[in-house]
Order: C-alpha cells, then sequence, then structure tokens
C-alpha cells in the first residue's frame, strides 16, 4: 500500500476493496492469504497501470524486519544452502505457498506451487513469487544469477518482452503444473556476501523452534492425497478413496471444494509428483510407471506427464 501510495495510486481504494486495517501502512506487515496476495498484487498492477509490478517489486520494497526464516537464508553461505532454508522455513512466511528444491543432473529447480489451488493463483502472484527468489540470488551474491529456463502456472501473456528481460533468458513456459526457475549447478554455489555463521545457527535454532511450535496442524487435503497415492494402481476412484476416510463420496467431494479444488484436481497432482519421482528410476520401464500411477496404458500416461512438465517422460529423465 505504501508503494501504490508512492506511485500516485489510490492507496486507500485497496484498502477498502480488501478489507484491510486502515492504518495498515504504518504496521509492518498484516495478515493476507496466498488468494488475497494474488488478488491484491492483481489489482494494484491495475491500479498502477503496470504490466509487471510483480518483478519490480522484490527489489523496490525494502522490508522493515526479517522473518526467522528469511534471517537463515540471509546468513547461508551459498545460494543453494539459502534455497534450502527458503523451502525448509516457508510454512512460517507463508504456509500457502509450497516449495521445493530438486536436483537433474548439471540443473536444480526451484518450484512453487499454491496448496489447496492446483491451478494456482494470479499471473501476477506467480511472477512476484518467482521474482522474489531470483531477486534474493542477485541481490545476496553480487552476480547476475540467471535462471537456464522459467515456467508458470498461468496462461501466456500477450507480451513477454518485459520477462525475457527481467529473468534474462528466452526458455519461457506457460500452463505448466507449477511455477519454477530451473538453475545451472554453478549458480548454486555462488557464495553470498551476508552469508554469517554465528548469526546463522542462531536463526536456525530459532527458526526450527518455531516450526515445532506450529504443531502437526490437521491437513485435509493433504489427508485425502495419501489416501490417493495409497490406491493408485488399483485405480483410484472417489468413491474408494471416500471409503478408505469414512465418509461418502459426496462429503470428500464438498470438504475438497470448501479447500478450493476438486479430487480430480487432487488426483492429477499427486500423479504428477508421483511421476516426476518414479521417472527418475532408470530401472523402471515407462509401462511400470504408467502401471504405478493408475494409467491403463503407456500413451495416456504420456500424454498426462507432458502436460505436467511440458516435456517426454524420456526427455524428463534426460534433464
Amino acid at each position: 500500500m505504501r508503494y501504490v501510495r508512492s506511485r500516485g495510486g489510490d492507496a486507500e481504494l485497496l484498502v477498502r476493496r480488501f478489507e484491510l486495517p486502515a492504518d495498515v501502512e504504518s504496521h509492518v506487515d498484516a495478515a493476507v492469504t496466498a488468494v488475497g496476495l494474488g488478488q491484491l498484487l492483481e489489482a494494484a498492477a491495475g491500479e498502477l497501470d503496470d504490466a509487471y509490478l510483480s518483478l519490480r517489486l522484490p527489489a523496490e520494497l525494502e522490508p522493515r524486519t526479517y522473518g526467522l526464516g528469511e534471517l537463515a537464508m540471509r546468513a547461508s553461505p551459498t545460494v543453494r544452502e539459502a534455497l534450502q532454508r527458503m523451502v525448509r522455513y516457508a510454512p512460517l512466511e507463508n504456509g500457502g505457498f509450497v516449495l521445493a528444491l530438486e536436483e537433474r543432473g548439471a540443473q536444480v529447480a526451484f518450484t512453487c506451487q499454491v496448496a489447496g489451488h492446483p491451478r494456482g493463483l494470479t499471473r501476477h502472484a506467480h511472477e512476484y513469487v518467482l521474482a522474489s527468489v531470483l531477486t534474493q540470488a542477485r541481490t545476496l551474491t553480487g552476480l547476475p544469477v540467471a535462471p537456464r529456463a522459467v515456467w508458470f502456472l498461468h496462461a501466456r501473456p500477450k507480451r513477454l518482452e518485459g520477462l525475457h528481460r527481467f529473468f534474462g533468458t528466452e526458455e519461457l513456459d506457460f500452463g505448466r503444473a507449477a511455477n519454477g526457475l530451473l538453475f545451472d549447478a554453478e549458480w548454486m554455489e555462488a557464495r553470498l556476501t551476508t552469508a554469517d555463521p554465528r548469526l546463522l545457527a542462531t536463526a536456525e535454532q530459532l527458526a526450527d523452534s518455531a516450526l515445532r511450535a506450529r504443531g502437526p496442524a490437521e491437513d485435509f487435503t493433504a489427508t485425502v492425497a495419501a489416501r490417493i497415492e495409497e490406491a493408485l494402481e488399483s485405480g483410484t476412484g472417489a468413491e474408494e478413496v471416500a471409503a478408505r476416510l469414512h465418509m461418502s463420496k459426496r462429503t470428500l467431494q464438498r470438504r475438497l471444494e470448501e479447500e478450493g479444488l476438486s479430487f480430480q484436481e487432487l488426483l492429477d497432482r499427486v500423479r504428477a509428483e508421483k511421476a516426476r519421482a518414479l521417472i527418475r528410476d532408470e530401472e523402471l520401464e515407462l509401462a511400470d510407471v504408467a502401471f504405478r500411477l493408475g494409467f491403463s496404458d503407456v500413451s495416456s500416461f504420456s500424454r498426462s506427464f507432458r502436460r505436467w512438465t511440458g516435456v517426454s517422460p524420456g526427455r524428463y529423465r534426460l534433464l
């Protein structure tokens, strides 16, 4: 809101629209859901007529304080360790975002999904998350860190010039199963100018305590996802999963709808995540992978895998 006002935008209009505290600009931060963040960024971009607002914000908004997770991340010795701690402590910063770091041979993929929203949020929310990660890497190393490829959950926008310029790559893809950055491994070993072993030890101890204090919160979506994974090979259906949870199919569907997704969307997400893990096992034939995921044939699996990742199963194994 302070940024919108400083650029001549109507901050009060956004405060009223999103039911924020009237004095929100005097606060260090304010509670907002992942969905709310996406909508707020979209509205702010419209208010300022700035199509690339979310790419600029991470660099132009100076935080007044650092969270425990961010302190640990900034005190890390390398980009790799900083990203590992970003993933680890994500629940302390915003529990709505599910982050992951995956080794892919000589490359490393950083991905972000939104819990309970397999189709993601808004374009600006997706861009903001990835821009924040890349801006941190560049700022904390003093190097022109650039990913090899970038992909998004949302559909392809009309203009890509700003995205190419900011991310520093021509390899952009859209309509994927997650938002992500693919880095060459050499960037992962870049040293952070803010590395501080003593601060890191202190921040990690406090952050780990904060994570434990959160307790094992019940996550209905995660519970259903676990039951789906257990039953994949048998050809998972809503009725079977509902029975395993001792509820009716209708109740299962209603509770999932309350969390913003359908059974089919969750099944698709579980299959996509499981597929990425199985395809890494080169001893498994594609027919075996397809069977373990509940597909009737390899061609159906291959079509779905290409939709999830943008590449064929065989190509993915080579990445």
